[in-house]
């Protein structure tokens, strides 16, 4: 491949002087900030089963030039550990650790630090002609013993695979009912979101989750890389590569993310349970399942000969308020046929924008309800849910279920 995205888009500085192994065909990333302990995940991934090909495992210990003198000292504590573990336990997998230290404060970020080191898997994957797979991982999360041999084993089996979204499931067995009932809650709007998306027939209804998502070499470089986002980075990355297509789920393995408090992002899990607890979130509630009703009716009318005419007017007003509408008619007038317009449509209408359609619902139409109350509205539409009233929990399992089948 060109080195155009080498010269022009990603992070200058090459890290790794080893050479990396002739057949590597996997190389997983792992942004570190501020971690405390990241044994339960180098002992995660040293127990996975034997893979084809030799595997990378890529740290990238970060954090910005401001950080405070705690977090610098963490910082080489969790490379001396590392380093430890290494030495103390040999293993097939080759371990590089990247020093990304006094990053500046505007960018320092997840988004950057993974960035970093997606960037450093795709030069040293083109060093040796070889198409691999860059695989998201993140240091306080732990996945099945088959986790690499699978995921391998779907990229070497479906070689047109862009990429994929890995299964995952927060543990539930926490000493704290208060955190673990939160942790029910979050997870079970996660997975009613994208199951509600399905519901309306988008195409584009995958999780978004940085430590399980992988993406091939030559299309993590073709779409810019990763961005410098400080959170939110997996959600606009995939959606970069989604629409490309040849988007798949990995179901038959499982990523086990963390399911406790933190304040290093913005938002996301860690976060969600810190307002939880504090009660500035209440993840009791999520979006009304009315608004994902509209909008499934809006998707059918792509099929329609009078498409935006009979778009239904509260989705017309959210289109003008965003100046959007305009960008639909030039796509609408430039399409040869239906079919022609319903890609273009598509691949304009992406998840940032669906997202926005559903908040707008939510700010100015449907309120947020019940989400045990809304999630099973959801399954009653779709005939999986007519007996009594089900807990979180019930509901959760009978979500995780579904997205293990898509």
């Amino acid at each position: 491949m060109s080195n155009i995205y080498f010269e022009r888009y990603a992070y200058p500085n090459r890290s790794i002087k080893e050479p990396i192994k002739s057949s590597t065909f996997v190389s997983v990333v792992i942004p570190i900030y501020k971690e405390e302990n990241v044994l339960p995940t180098l002992k995660s991934l040293a127990a996975c089963e034997k893979t084809q090909h030799p595997v990378e495992i890529i740290f990238v210990i970060n954090h910005p030039e401001n950080a405070d003198q705690f977090i610098k000292e963490q910082s080489q504590k969790t490379i001396e550990e590392i380093e430890g573990f290494i030495q103390k336990n040999p293993s097939e997998l080759t371990f590089h650790i990247i020093k990304a230290f006094d990053l500046p404060a505007k960018k320092a970020g997840v988004g950057l630090a993974r960035k970093i080191g997606m960037d450093e898997a795709a030069f040293r994957l083109n060093s040796i002609n070889q198409d691999g797979v860059i695989l998201c991982f993140d240091a306080d999360s732990q996945c099945q013993p088959n986790y690499l041999k699978e995921i391998e084993s779907h990229f070497l089996n479906n070689p047109k695979t862009n990429g994929a979204s890995i299964h995952y499931e927060h543990p539930l067995n926490l000493d704290n009912g208060a955190l673990n009932e939160a942790i029910i809650l979050y997870e079970l709007h996660l997975r009613y979101y994208i199951q509600a998306l399905k519901f309306t027939g988008y195409p584009f209804a995958f999780h978004t989750i940085g430590s399980s998502m992988a993406v091939r070499s030559s299309v993590y470089q073709k779409q810019g890389g990763m961005n410098q986002r400080k959170a939110g980075e997996d959600f606009y990355f995939l959606h970069k590569i989604i629409p490309l297509g040849n988007f798949h789920t990995i179901t038959n393995t499982k990523v086990i993310p963390s399911a406790r408090i933190s304040d290093r992002v913005p938002f996301g899990t860690g976060r969600a349970m810190q307002e939880h607890q504090n009660q500035s979130k209440d993840l009791n509630l999520s979006y009304d399942f009315a608004s994902f009703i509209l909008i499934k009716k809006f998707l059918e009318k792509i099929e329609d000969d009078n498409f935006i005419e009979n778009i239904p007017p509260v989705v017309i007003e959210f289109l003008k308020e965003t100046k959007l509408l305009n960008e639909l008619e030039k796509i609408n007038s430039k399409s040869k046929n239906k079919q022609h317009f319903k890609e273009r449509f598509f691949e304009w209408f992406n998840g940032f924008k669906m997202l926005k359609l559903v908040h707008y619902l939510r700010d100015n139409y449907f309120p947020e309800k019940e989400l045990v109350n809304q999630s099973s509205e959801l399954l009653k539409e779709v005939d999986l849910h007519k007996s009594k009233e089900k807990t979180a929990l019930e509901l959760l399992e009978i979500y995780r279920e579904l997205d293990s089948e898509s």
